[in-house]
């Protein structure tokens, strides 16, 4: 059994993670384009948002985005995937802290709730990750310059913590000694 130290470690460090789900979910910067010098023009495209100076919704049929095929429909199934991690998430970390607050027993069973989550956590990041990959990889849109930004950066990271958490705590509720044993 993980004892309250391992999740108070675990909590802390996926407070961490999980705000860098969120601030990848709500910043612009999945892609990157900057046009060479002299004429300098950023573009950055979100999960919600194409910023080019000032922001318009993206992706949008009215200003022609969704012209290739299922384009629009894997960039909203990765903003979708997005906003489920964020929830998911959530529930991870009401689950840590139920688990430090509650007792002997709660924390016991705990963890096995707890490993799940997280890694259903990382799943519907790294289904974000590969929808925006495979997007940047074979759309059109995306010019020769275009590159990853820091919101992508951030979603592997979050995703590769909540594996490494969640293998964490599962070694440690499988295989540590019961805080006490039961004397029939």
């Amino acid at each position: 059994m993980p004892t309250l130290v391992a999740y108070a470690l675990t909590s802390v460090l996926f407070t961490v993670s999980y705000f860098f789900t969120i601030l990848a979910t709500v910043l612009p910067n999945w892609l990157l384009f900057s046009t060479p010098n002299p004429f300098r023009v950023t573009t950055n495209y979100g999960l919600f948002k194409k910023c080019r100076g000032e922001c318009r919704v993206f992706p949008s049929s009215d200003e022609n985005d969704c012209d290739e095929k299922n384009f629009c429909e894997e960039w909203e199934g990765a903003a979708a995937a997005m906003i489920f991690a964020a929830i998911i998430g959530g529930l991870v970390w009401l689950n840590l802290v139920n688990a430090l607050v509650s007792g002997r027993a709660g924390r016991a069973r705990a963890w096995k709730g707890i490993t799940v989550l997280l890694l259903l956590h990382a799943l519907l990041q790294f289904t974000a990750v590969f929808l925006i990959a495979h997007l940047y990889t074979t759309s059109n849109r995306f010019y020769f310059g275009t590159k990853y930004d820091i919101s992508f950066i951030f979603t592997n990271i979050s995703a590769s913590f909540s594996v490494v958490l969640a293998i964490i705590l599962l070694m440690n509720g499988v295989l540590s000694h019961p805080e006490y044993v039961v004397i029939y």
